[in-house]
């Protein structure tokens, strides 16, 4: 028994530590930004950013981002590309039908997005620095 209940600590402390890895938080949380853009769900995007850049964050540029990412066909998923832990950055691929869309991320302090950076191969107005 105290073998079973060892082994289920020890579970559990392992969940705890990947709930708190930074780089496992800016993807779920890159993931939920993105598919709130997509979606055209202003308050989506804001619940996943930190309280200064939600702020500036309006329901006419997440519709105009929206549309764009609807220009790339259906939605895919992001792949993980690089980190930057000294800055504590993360860039992923969005894929589309289409086309992708590079998304770097940094976390904040707060545990939300202090930054969402679009990158395409022509000019996107990217209003989320």
């Amino acid at each position: 028994m105290k073998a079973a209940s060892a082994c289920l600590l020890l579970a559990l402390v392992a969940c705890r530590g990947a709930a708190e890895d930074p780089a496992g938080q800016a993807q779920r949380l890159a993931e939920a930004a993105t598919t709130a853009i997509y979606a055209d769900d202003p308050d989506g995007v804001r619940s996943q950013l930190d309280v200064a850049v939600a702020r500036l964050v309006t329901r006419a540029q997440v519709g105009a981002l929206s549309d764009k990412f609807h220009a790339l066909g259906a939605y895919r998923g992001l792949t993980f590309l690089v980190s930057d832990p000294t800055k504590n950055e993360f860039t992923y691929r969005a894929a589309f039908a289409h086309g992708n869309v590079n998304i770097v991320v940094r976390l904040g302090q707060d545990g939300r997005l202090a930054a969402y950076r679009i990158f395409t191969g022509s000019a996107v107005p990217n209003p989320f620095r």
